[in-house]
């Protein structure tokens, strides 16, 4: 997964459901998996869970079945699909609509703990086993509340259906899964271990099967199933798709280039391809003058503020993207449909997505409720404090394929972005300046300062300092409950360039001065300097050979701002007078 938190995940912006065929399925294997599927009911009485949504989900990734909790004590019935296997599956909540952290993942649930007593359990069980039966029981599960929006649910006594086996076991601390009240943000023990290679299995392949088969390792073509959406790297007791340090070590996903890629499959048996299952924001500032421009060390209105600035930037400019799933087990998708869970802003039923937008994804402009700029996709909308996107807001995708059948996955961006990359200072050749955002006018797109462009010959090196972007301090984080910001080290910064020479890879910088996530400190304000010698780097280079403008550079350039793992961009605009 990845960063953010929801009415404060620094809207780490941006977030793509990206559903990509990763690998062949053996051929014979497809049919057999197809021709042993059946349907299986999961039955339970969950105690203090209303307002949440509770899921089944596959260790594939799949979302099985899902029901929605109306009182305090429920009596619940889950369906699958048909499928291969129950084994390796669990059960996940997430806050509802009528909770004050709408549609941000909750927690897990515990169907069994090592040991007699669940509140001195320091290793818990929540899959489910293979079962010959198609009818399981889990009794009664208890939700208890940790933090402000996080929480666990588990049974009182271990359900015979739960999976014991030392490999299906996560960590607990008095029998809370050790990932819930950080959203699996701290470090785990012995994680490192498992981001190269499964246990008892080869790096890249499923645990006890060969490299790139699904033999007894249900991987889907080759990935290990502990890297699925459904799995869990870091035993914590989080799954890959809510877990925001999902592989366990010091860095969360958005700022750890290591951190494996989202993937699910459409069967359990591991004989479906894996695809990838990625939702991401885009968060940028383009208008001249800076106009729209906010961060936390901003000041007047260019001052990133959680009650006014940052829902008025984000309803004109935030889009969120989702990639297209074009093919699931080696059929094609012919119906592609959207909705959110318990998330306030989206659909809380299925949409159905037409065509993709003309850069190959659905690009959705929140603030229109327009899919592509032009497709109803859902109401227009206005952010307001209590409602800001955040990494952990859950969005479901269910497609239907040529041969019939339906699959469902369900995911978060990980982080958004709530600010944008500040410009104060820059420098070229002979010339350099400061920005002055005290001297500002009013624009259609918020203030704007007088700033002229900047005159940059082709043999010059520009220099502009800024402030990083940031995100909201997410829940189990210092300062969450002031409403803090956290600058985002360890990411990528590009230049994106007019006049045919793109985004210039050559000049593509990796913050390390700032390695990971850390509060804002409006003490010192730390700052980046990137240069860029754009005119002979990028400019008449193979395969490109974009030639050097003369004049104003029209559409400027953009200083591109991505995570070096998974999520989204954000981006400041500089206007160039080249010489």
């Amino acid at each position: 997964m990845t960063f953010s938190t929801k009415r404060s995940l620094a809207l780490y912006t941006a977030a793509a459901l990206a559903i990509t065929i990763f690998a062949a399925a053996p051929a014979g294997a497809q049919s057999a998996s197809a021709a042993a599927s059946k349907s299986y009911t999961v039955k339970a009485t969950v105690k203090l869970g209303k307002n949440l949504t509770l899921l089944l989900v596959g260790k594939s990734g799949r979302t099985l079945a899902s029901v929605k909790l109306t009182s305090n004590s429920q009596a619940v019935t889950l369906k699958t699909a048909k499928v291969s296997s129950i084994a390796g599956a669990t059960l996940q909540l997430i806050n509802g609509a009528n909770t004050k952290s709408k549609g941000d993942y909750y927690g897990p649930v515990e169907l069994g703990f090592k040991g007699t007593k669940r509140t001195s359990a320091t290793r818990v069980y929540p899959r489910l086993k293979a079962s010959s039966s198609t009818a399981i029981a889990l009794g009664t599960i208890t939700v208890f509340k940790v933090t402000a929006q996080q929480g666990y649910a588990s049974v009182a006594v271990s359900s015979k259906a739960a999976d014991s086996a030392t490999k299906s076991q996560t960590v607990a601390v008095k029998g809370k899964p050790s990932g819930v009240g950080s959203y699996g943000k701290a470090p785990t023990p012995g994680a490192s271990k498992s981001q190269s290679q499964p246990p008892n299995g080869p790096p890249n392949g499923p645990p006890n099967g060969p490299p790139n088969g699904p033999p007894n390792g249900g991987g889907g073509g080759g990935v290990a199933e502990d890297k699925l959406l459904g799995g869990d790297l870091d035993k914590d007791g989080l799954i890959n798709a809510f877990d925001v340090n999902d592989d366990g070590d010091n860095q969360t996903d958005s700022s750890d280039s290591n951190t494996p890629t989202p993937k699910v499959t459409g069967d359990e048996s591991g004989a479906c391809a894996a695809v990838d299952f990625r939702i991401f924001t885009n968060f940028k500032a383009t208008q001249p003058g800076f106009a729209g421009t906010i961060n936390a060390y901003g000041t007047g209105p260019f001052l990133a503020t959680k009650s006014e600035t940052i829902p008025a930037a984000l309803t004109r400019t935030m889009s969120m993207v989702f990639s297209p799933i074009t093919t699931v087990c080696n059929s094609a998708v012919t119906k592609t449909e959207l909705k959110g869970v318990g998330v306030p802003y989206a659909p809380a039923d299925y949409v159905e997505l037409g065509s993709v937008c003309n850069t190959g994804d659905y690009q959705w402009t929140i603030g229109n409720g327009k899919m592509c700029g032009n497709a109803d996709f859902a109401t227009a909308y206005t952010f307001s404090a209590t409602d800001l996107p955040s990494g952990t807001d859950t969005f479901s995708m269910r497609v239907t394929t040529a041969d019939a059948k339906i699959y469902e996955f369900t995911s978060s961006p990980g982080f958004v972005f709530v600010t944008n990359p500040m410009v104060i200072r820059w420098a070229a050749g002979a010339g350099s300046g400061t920005i002055d955002y005290a001297d500002n006018t009013p624009g259609p797109d918020g203030p704007r300062v007088d700033s002229p462009n900047i005159p940059l010959a082709q043999d010059a090196t520009l220099e502009v300092e800024l402030y990083r972007p940031q995100r909201l301090a997410i829940d189990g984080e210092p300062g969450f409950a002031e409403g803090a910001f956290y600058d985002l080290g360890g990411f990528k910064y590009s230049p994106d360039l007019p006049g045919g020479a793109g985004k210039c890879d050559a000049l593509s910088t990796t913050d390390t001065t700032m390695a990971i996530d850390t509060l804002s400190d409006t003490l010192t304000k730390p700052t980046i300097t990137l240069s860029w010698a754009i005119g002979t780097k990028c400019y008449g280079i193979a395969p490109r050979n974009a030639s050097w403008p003369n004049g104003e550079m029209t559409g400027g350039i953009d200083i591109q701002v991505e995570p070096s793992g998974i999520g989204g961009n954000t981006a400041q605009k500089l206007f160039i007078d080249a010489l």
